[in-house]
């Protein structure tokens, strides 16, 4: 009977943990985001873009893009 007991106890304490860790992961996701956005703003990853889909069009026989 003790074990049951203890299961249970032990199941009530960490009701919450599995949404604790969504919200953490959200969180991160978010933030992560938010700075991946930010990098593909900058004029340098735009260049960077442009000039990996130039190579691509070049490559497939198709004009590229102004860089």
């Amino acid at each position: 009977m003790s074990h049951q007991l203890a299961a249970l106890r032990r199941r009530r304490s960490e009701r919450g943990a599995t949404t604790a860790e969504y919200a953490v992961g959200m969180v991160a996701a978010c933030g992560f985001g938010g700075i991946l956005i930010t990098l593909l703003k900058s004029d340098a990853m735009m260049s960077v873009l442009k000039a990996i889909i130039n190579w691509a069009l070049q490559s497939a026989g198709v004009e590229g893009v102004q860089v």
